[in-house]
This record gives C-alpha cells, sequence and structure tokens, in this order.
C-alpha cells in the first residue's frame, strides 16, 4: 500500500513540474534571463524540446500556438538534421547583457554563437527578453 501511495505522490510533483505554456518568469534578473537562456539552447532548442520555449511565449502568441508547434520540428529539422543531438560542437554564451527598451518595456539580450548537426557554420543569434506589463519576462526573440 505504501508503494502505490509513494508512486502517487511522485506522478501527481511530475505533473504538478509541468511547464505552464504562456507563462513567462517572475525573476527578471539578469543571473536567471542568462540561465534561462542557457538552459533554452541547451535541453530546449537544441534536443527539439518545445516546453520551455513554450512556457516562455506571451499570452499574445496563443492564438497561434498550433502554428508554432508545427514550425518548432520543421525549423529543428531543418536546421539539425534528423539525429537527435545531445550536446552542441560549438556553443558560447556572452557573460554581458545587452540592456534596452521598447515602448516603455524593458528588454534584456544575451548573445549566443552555436554549431551543431547537420550545420555546416557556426550561427549567432541572442535570446531576448522582454518584461510584460504584467511584470513578468516573455521571449521577444526566440535564437
Amino acid at each position: 500500500m505504501k508503494i502505490v501511495i509513494l508512486i502517487s505522490m511522485l506522478l501527481f510533483s511530475v505533473s504538478a513540474n509541468a511547464l505552464e505554456r504562456f507563462a513567462g518568469l517572475n525573476d527578471g534578473s539578469d543571473e536567471n534571463l542568462k540561465a534561462v537562456c542557457k538552459n533554452y539552447m541547451l535541453n530546449s532548442y537544441l534536443k527539439n524540446d518545445p516546453d520551455l520555449f513554450f512556457h516562455l511565449l506571451p499570452q499574445s502568441m496563443k492564438k497561434r500556438e498550433e502554428r508554432l508547434e508545427k514550425k518548432w520540428y520543421e525549423n529543428h529539422l531543418s536546421r539539425f538534421g534528423s539525429e537527435p543531438l545531445t550536446e552542441y560542437d560549438l556553443f558560447e554564451l556572452d557573460d554581458s547583457v545587452i540592456k534596452s527598451s521598447h515602448k516603455g518595456h524593458s528588454i534584456k539580450r544575451f548573445k549566443v554563437k552555436f554549431k551543431a548537426g547537420t550545420m555546416e557554420r557556426y550561427r549567432r543569434s541572442a535570446c531576448s527578453f522582454k518584461q510584460s506589463d504584467d511584470q513578468r519576462w516573455y521571449f521577444s526573440q526566440k535564437p
């Protein structure tokens, strides 16, 4: 009986920890956003797992959810190839944050350079986060 209870508790805690889509982040500190960018690049983007991507999108993107899901897998296939990936051939995340604002909203950007899978050359991009009216931080540009 104790085993059944433990398994039930484990299943509940796993489902409770699933990322809510279009929720964003409370903590917009430079350190946290940089860590989220790194986590996104290493565990979501590279490994073709869109959960964190959808978590970081603003509510305004909800109407495009179906299209974004379809495009996520197509873009991953065209960028990295069909083989499952676990690490980059090259990955660099700048230590410095670029701060700006747009229409009164704070924006923080972290430059990224990466190469993996079937890519012939490295690519430069950035994780950009924008603080919304609800004071939460969302992707304003994904790498």
